[in-house]
């Protein structure tokens, strides 16, 4: 554990070398750090990802409202449209 006229010895060298950081201790602790990174941003993003799907859905179905809608009133107005002009032949040939 000490050194020894400037030499240094195996068991000094040994205590050193307990402090150091291997490889394979960083391989697990950024492969622990990914996975970590991964699941809270994956959670996050998927969650905002939902929420503007939900809004784009909603937006979709309120245009597909509308458009019933509309569809709706412009059978209507046809069919009075016709009406009208089925009296007016009726009137105009008295």
């Amino acid at each position: 554990m000490t050194k020894t006229n400037g030499v240094i010895t195996k068991s000094y060298f040994d205590q050193k070398l307990k402090n150091f950081v291997t490889k394979s201790y960083l391989d697990k602790k950024l492969q622990t750090f990914k996975v970590e990174l991964k699941d809270e941003l994956g959670g996050g993003l998927k969650d905002e990802l939902y929420q503007i799907k939900d809004e784009i859905v909603g937006e979709i179905k309120a245009m597909r409202e509308e458009f019933d809608t509309y569809q709706y009133s412009h059978v209507r107005i046809n069919d009075e449209l016709q009406e009208h002009s089925k009296q007016i032949t009726q009137l105009q040939g008295r």
